[in-house]
């Protein structure tokens, strides 16, 4: 709980125990002028001290030109409570219940949003307040340079990005929320967040604090209130037009109708109208405020951003998650979304040797599945002058001449006759000058959660589409075996944005997600109505191109975040609702009780209280529940 709750809540106990002693005293003694004085006193101080934090902001506010809010409302109501005397004295204690309750939806508004807050930070536990440098120094991360040597020792946090001076082995469970102990080698990569296990290690820094995998991570979540679901800025347009046409309806019922009615019927009745109108205008004051709107939509939302965040899925805004409440069709990627990116080699048609030697060589400093499947085989490789042809495959140049590895599109486009090969996989040719040598035939495993998750997506009526460059029968197969009826085969990226592009645009079509790496699919991921990318988290072009980043690479993000996103956008539906109409509800008796023929509708001050502070404290209520989501 932060300071400043529980300052409020002691200010809380001690208001309310000399708000009950004034009820007492005021109750159970005969009245006399002195007494009142007496109980008034104990009013008042009890009001001053739940309250005067209220009665300061709105004295700012209205000097900022902010008139009409919540603070300058409840002052306002409160004040005029303790100056009419129509109905008694009854006014001193629902003043002072009036601020005190108003308090509580404070304090309750207050721990849901930090319970919200709590548990995305928990989720993310990545903060660094100390590095220490390899001559012993401990300094503070954001003054380590890129090329400084950092040691980690064994159960801490890695600070920074950088590659290892040793060998280490490194636990990713605070990023992916997958416990795995990775070993790692000299020169690779290691992310801040990650954990060392064993002994103390060495990295060389290549990104500074601020640029740093966790640090990235961090800011994504931090930030993620600041991009607004349509419904949030609906509210804030709703709430800065709606307080204004009900304040001035409350002057009009606290001030015009009764000085009409009083020129009517006479000035000397003026003391038995006026007050019965007032009441009822503080009393609409009151229920007019509208916080339980302004705090549990935003609320809702941030609540499901946590939900998120717990399954290590970081979306990037109520904006994003108001879209995966509406998306109706999924596009994916095959390679490394729906399998698992680690192709073996099954069979080489050629001479096996040599192609090897050529593949391998023409491959060895591509990063693409394909290649690194090639380059994890103890062979030989000849060297070549490499020229990469995006989205077709390589050619080198040995000794003058020209070799190609990848798709039969490739050969084609160079006009060399591609060998007829019937099999499922991925399929390398290889080609020499204008003779093609062979193929490598190459097989993506299925991950295990893929069949389960797409059945889950299928279920939820949800569309899915699969766009690859594979060829046909690998597509066709996967596809197959996950139940997918709409898969596409042999694209270019170009081709990829062009369908996406035609499925985005159709009548049929509502909200369009789009799931790949993040990286070589950016085109697509930016047009898409939301972008995921999986298993990217070390990737700087992810983080930036996605509107929602799965830091792990499970597909069981998928349902989730859908599942999340429509229960936050039910629980908002239902505050919106609940609010308004019981705003509306009290409003319209408030204002029927101050007519004299319709005096039996007039409701209690304590009413409004429930209008205002008990709707706002059910709202907050009802937004917590979006932390809490079933798989």
């Amino acid at each position: 709980m932060t300071r400043k709750n529980k300052i409020l809540i002691i200010r809380l106990i001690i208001s309310l125990l000399i708000w009950v002693s004034a009820i007492i005293i005021q109750f159970s003694i005969n009245y006399s002028f002195e007494l009142e004085m007496v109980y008034l006193s104990l009013y008042i101080v009890s009001y001053i001290i739940a309250g005067y934090d209220i009665l300061l902001g709105a004295v700012k506010h209205i000097a900022t030109g902010s008139l009409l809010d919540e603070y300058f409302l409840m002052s306002i109501a409160t004040i005029g409570a303790f100056c009419i005397r129509f109905f008694g004295d009854i006014e001193y204690l629902e003043a002072v219940a009036v601020m005190l309750f108003f308090q509580i939806g404070e304090v309750f508004q207050g721990y849901a949003v930090e319970k919200s807050r709590k548990a995305i930070m928990n989720t993310m536990d990545l903060s660094i307040t100390r590095v220490t440098l390899d001559d012993g120094s401990i300094i503070d991360p954001m003054d380590v340079k890129i090329g400084d040597i950092i040691v980690v020792k064994p159960g801490e946090m890695i600070p920074l990005d950088g590659v290892l001076e040793t060998n280490a082995i490194v636990n990713t469970l605070s990023l992916t929320g997958e416990a795995l102990d990775v070993d790692k080698s000299v020169g690779e990569e290691v992310l801040s967040g990650s954990i060392n296990t064993i002994s103390p290690i060495r990295i060389k820094v290549t990104k500074l604090y601020t640029d740093s995998t966790a640090t990235k991570i961090l800011d994504m979540v931090e930030n993620a209130t600041m991009k607004k679901a349509k419904s949030e800025r609906f509210i804030s347009k709703f709430a800065t037009v709606y307080t204004p046409i009900v304040v001035g309806l409350a002057l009009i019922l606290g001030g015009v109708i009764p000085f009409i009615i009083t020129l009517v019927q006479g000035f000397e009745n003026a003391g038995s109208i006026f007050p019965s109108y007032v009441y009822t205008a503080l009393t609409c004051l009151v229920v007019s405020c509208p916080c339980a709107l302004v705090v549990s939509v935003p609320l809702t939302y941030f609540a499901g951003i946590g939900a998120n965040a717990r399954k290590k899925i970081i979306v990037k805004g109520g904006i994003n998650l108001e879209d995966l409440a509406k998306c109706d069709t999924i596009i994916m990627d095959k390679t490394g979304t729906l399998t698992k990116a680690e192709f073996e080699v099954v069979k080489v048609i050629g001479d096996k040797d040599e192609l090897l030697k050529i593949v391998k060589g023409l491959e060895i400093n591509s990063t693409h599945p394909l290649a690194m499947a090639i380059n994890k085989l103890d062979v030989d490789y000849y060297k070549f002058e490499i020229e990469e042809t995006p989205g077709f495959g390589i050619i080198g140049s040995k000794d003058g001449v020209k070799y190609y590895c990848g798709s039969r599109k490739l050969l084609e486009r160079y006009n060399v006759k591609a060998m007829d090969v019937n099999e499922s996989g991925s399929i390398l040719y290889v080609a020499k000058e204008n003779e093609c040598l062979g193929a490598i035939i190459l097989e993506d495993v299925l991950k295990d959660e893929a069949k389960a998750n797409i059945s889950k997506l299928l279920e939820l009526g949800k569309r899915v589409v699969v766009l690859s460059g594979d060829n046909k029968m690998s597509v066709e197969s996967i596809c197959n075996r996950l139940n997918i009826k709409e898969y596409y085969y042999g694209l270019l990226p170009q081709d990829k944005v062009r369908i996406a592009e035609e499925i985005i645009n159709s009548p049929d079509t509502n909200k369009v997600m789009f799931v790949g790496d993040g990286i070589n699919d950016a085109p697509v991921l930016a047009l898409s109505d939301i972008g995921v990318s999986m298993g990217q988290i070390g990737s700087d072009a992810a983080i930036e191109a996605s509107d929602v980043v799965v830091l792990n690479d499970n597909l069981d993000a998928l349902p989730n975040m859908l599942k999340i996103a429509k229960k936050t956008r039910i629980i908002v539906i239902e505050n919106i609702i609940f609010t308004i109409s019981v705003k509306v509800i009290i409003l319209i008796l408030s204002a029927l009780g101050g007519i004299e023929s319709l005096s039996f509708f007039r409701l209690p001050m304590w009413v409004a209280i429930f209008g205002d502070v008990g709707v706002c404290v059910l709202a907050i209520l009802n937004s917590m529940r979006a932390l809490r989501v079933k798989n």
